[in-house]
């Protein structure tokens, strides 16, 4: 068993808490999935990723101890990268599960260490242990009263004299006991700052025009909730749309901007989420909807109000999107769909809300 000297990194991201359903199970990962994605692209080639640990990720540097400048400023590349994506698919989000919506109240923060650390090589993977990464694993439980925090072992720390007339931040002692370790030195400097400061991605381009055209209404017997996630599943239509026969997309998720093709019997339309807005009583969606073979171009908005804990009301809308006026008979064709995929969508919503009610994401 090989030991050698160097610097665990583990960024830890926390807020998600416990979700039951299979649809908030499954968007939780896939959230996950992005956001450490985009933390490790910010570190590059500086550290070696040891392992994925649920939602934190083991970095390993083998040497020297880097500066404590170079530490802030990995961990401030990771930190801004983190929230930027956190931010755009909080932007982007048009999930109203109870893990999207947590989107908004993740947090990071860090643990950083030196020492001796032991690999263990079992076929073509590597394994860090030893007493050191034990002590890395366990500050990430302590008793900083703060969710954002770079938190540094105090000899790791004080390494440098006199590197703190140039630190941007303000750093604190503490300690923590742990069984069979003892006592652990450490300092910590709150993230709270540097949040503020990571920058706004661009926002998504979802105007269109509004005019007085009527609402469809729909009374169904179902949560509000539930009956939005059934609509804004876009690949899971084929279940309830007429005539759907398939959905194509490129990636395995729904969100503003993302693309899904939808074949139906005699033309595809190309289909596009534009906006999501939510609240305790009531959702509003809307999305694209661009059929080449009729040359049509249009936005269809959808309004899900909440009238008790099963029940709620459904209005949707068709508009004109396009350069030119929609002719007397493709529009009246428009209102006849329309209200024979209304129909479905009672019927489909009232089912499941009889059966356990979960519509994940269909990839």
């Amino acid at each position: 068993m090989a030991t050698t000297n160097a610097t665990i990194l583990i960024p830890d991201i926390s807020g998600f808490t416990e979700f039951m359903t299979t649809t908030e199970l499954n968007h939780s990962a896939h959230a996950i999935n992005m956001l450490i994605d985009a933390m490790i692209k910010a570190v590059g080639d500086e550290y070696e990723v040891a392992e994925i640990e649920g939602d934190a990720v083991l970095l390993v540097r083998k040497g020297e101890p880097p500066t404590r400048k170079e530490i802030l400023n990995t961990c401030l590349n990771i930190f801004n990268a983190f929230h930027y994506q956190r931010k755009w698919m909080q932007q982007h989000m048009v999930c109203a599960c109870g893990a999207c919506q947590a989107i908004i109240n993740l947090t990071l923060k860090f643990v950083v260490h030196h020492g001796a650390v032991a690999e263990i090589t079992v076929g073509r993977f590597v394994k860090q242990s030893g007493p050191e990464m034990i002590i890395a694993h366990r500050l990430l439980k302590n008793n900083i009263n703060n969710n954002e925090y770079l938190l540094i072992t105090e000899k790791l720390f004080e390494q440098e004299a006199g590197m703190s007339e140039q630190d941007e931040l303000e750093w604190n002692s503490s300690s923590e006991e742990y069984a069979s370790i003892g006592k652990v030195n450490y300092r910590f400097a709150l993230l709270n700052k540097a949040r503020e400061n990571v920058p706004e991605p661009p926002g998504p381009e979802n105007d269109y025009r509004v005019d007085d055209t009527c609402y469809l209404e729909l009374s169904v017997t179902a949560n509000f909730r539930d009956v939005y996630m059934v609509v804004m599943n876009i690949p899971g239509r084929v279940e309830w749309v007429p005539e759907l026969l398939k959905v194509e997309q490129e990636v395995p998720a729904v969100f503003i901007g993302s693309i899904h093709y939808c074949t139906f019997e005699g033309y595809r339309a190309i289909i596009s989420p534009l906006r999501m807005t939510i609240s305790d009583e009531a959702i509003f969606y809307a999305e694209s909807c661009n059929i080449s073979e009729r040359n049509l171009s249009l936005v269809y908005e959808f309004a899900f109000t909440k009238i008790n804990e099963t029940s709620c009301l459904v209005t949707c809308r068709f508009l004109n999107n396009g350069t030119s006026p929609v002719p007397e008979e493709i529009n009246a064709e428009l209102l006849r769909s329309m209200q024979k995929v209304g129909e479905e969508l009672v019927a489909y919503c009232e089912k499941m809300e009889g059966a356990s009610f979960d519509p994940a994401f269909k990839k």
